[in-house]
């Protein structure tokens, strides 16, 4: 396909409709808050965001600091959803509902007019409602914890022990997990939850980390499926660079669970074993803690459509950050060799992490934003495309990520606002990934996919 043709054209004509398929004008909560009417009470308006949005973590047992299951619970913290909520805080999701894409799974965020409600609300007096509005309360089964229900299999890391005051450690766990598989699976969904077993005070040390950094104890974690021997494709013909694609992921502090097409193939081989290499930051206490690693599996025997590999590394490692800037702005690119669909859109900073973006580039030079989206340091999330808008991208395609940072003393999870920072794996250094993975694709099956999209006009089906 030769730059600047007609039939160039015409594919990303289709593919801007495809991109932005989904996309929302920008509401402003002014006109949100307008359009209300009547009274908002809690069992008929709140409690539905809350089961929805809030609930899997606000509850006995969950990581949020309180439960909001019921008004006696939620009522006193009012003012605090409100804050929260106004500012896109809470819950975390931080894609920005103005640029690309808006359609993911596993979606808890707030839309402009939930959040003028939960303001009226709070401003009103919190009122609790007709007792008969409530809805039922949102049940709880066996393996709750995770968002995708009870896994099929479940994995847990050596325990850690990391002492009150330290400095960071990044390393090897030199025990690996067997995981006890006699065939290969392959994982629908995966969720790493951080368990901290012990947590002992100590004497003259403040029970809190540094900056607001006391989300969790292991602030990231490389874990992979191990075998002897590598898995190579089994097609010769095969032009896409795929390898075997056995498992491996980034683990994040606040991180959410990742969700594959169902047509995407993540291997855990026969007779394979977790290993792990972690990174620690001091929380303020003594504590013992492990990570677990919950898989979701396809059905025994099933057979991927495509098999996934790691793709290219998009990244600045020449970082340059001075001491107390804000909006500091950082750019990565990275040119695709085939075309490809992309699952995922991750964004890995570390403390002064505020914002990233991700642009496509095409052959002709058309630029496209795909998605933009907000960072914080204690929830760091995986944004799972919904697989009828996710990227189609041509060969060629430049991919361009771009960071900002807030190295200055008003951000609250910078630990040390003196510092210039650079690229580096402890806290007080940075990092500028797009973890997010994609499928390589060969032509015939780029074409396929992107004939499969043509309906409505160009508009991706629902």
């Amino acid at each position: 396909m030769k730059t600047g043709s007609a039939s160039h054209r015409k594919v990303l004509s289709v593919l801007a409709g495809l991109l932005l398929f989904g996309t929302l004008p920008k509401q402003h909560a002014a006109a949100a808050q307008a359009a209300l009417t009547g009274e908002v009470t809690f069992t008929k308006d709140i409690a539905p965001l809350l089961q929805r949005s809030c609930q899997s973590c606000h509850r006995p047992g969950g990581i949020a600091p309180m439960s909001l299951l019921t008004y006696e619970e939620a009522r006193p913290w009012a003012r605090s959803i409100k804050r929260k909520t106004v500012v896109r805080e809470m819950p975390p999701w931080f894609i920005e509902r103005n640029i690309g894409i808006q359609k993911f799974k596993d979606d808890i965020s707030l839309s402009d007019a939930e959040i003028a409600k939960i303001g009226s609300w709070a401003d009103n007096g919190a009122p609790k409602g007709n007792p008969a509005d409530m809805p039922p309360a949102r049940q709880f089964a066996d393996g709750a914890e995770w968002s995708f229900g009870k896994p099929d299999l479940i994995a847990s890391s050596p325990v850690v022990s990391v002492k009150a005051v330290a400095s960071d450690w990044q390393g090897d766990i030199a025990e690996l997990v067997p995981l006890g598989l006699a065939e290969d699976r392959y994982i629908k969904a995966v969720q790493v939850r951080e368990i901290r077993l012990s947590e002992r005070a100590v004497d003259g040390v403040p029970a809190a980390p540094r900056a607001a950094l006391n989300i969790s104890v292991l602030h990231h974690a490389t874990i992979a499926a191990r075998t002897e021997f590598d898995h190579e494709s089994d097609d010769p013909n095969d032009q896409t660079g795929r390898r075997g694609g056995e498992f491996n992921l980034v683990h994040e502090l606040g991180q959410n669970a990742t969700i594959y097409p169902d047509d995407v193939g993540v291997l855990l081989p026969a007779g394979s074993f977790l290993s792990f290499r972690v990174h620690t930051h001091s929380p303020g206490k003594d504590t013992d803690v492990r990570l677990d690693v919950g898989f979701k599996l396809h059905p025994k025997g099933y057979k991927p459509k495509y098999v996934i590999r790691g793709g290219s590394t998009m990244a600045n490692f020449d970082m340059d950050i001075p001491a107390g800037d804000d909006d500091v702005r950082l750019d990565a690119y990275t040119v695709l060799k085939t075309p490809a669909k992309f699952m995922t859109f991750e964004p890995h900073m570390h403390a002064s992490g505020k914002r990233m973006c991700i642009q496509a580039i095409y052959p002709s030079g058309i630029r496209q934003m795909l998605n933009c989206a907000g960072y914080n340091h204690n929830w760091v999330r995986v944004y799972s495309y919904e697989d009828n808008v996710a990227p189609l991208l041509p060969a060629g395609t430049i991919v361009h990520i771009i960071g900002w940072y807030d190295n200055s003393a008003k951000n609250p999870r910078n630990p040390e606002p003196r510092n210039w920072k650079g690229f580096g794996n402890r806290s007080i250094e940075d990092m500028m990934f797009n973890l997010g993975k994609y499928i390589s694709l060969s032509e015939a099956e780029f074409k396929a996919e992107l004939a499969a999209r043509k309906v409505n006009g160009g508009k991706a089906t629902n």
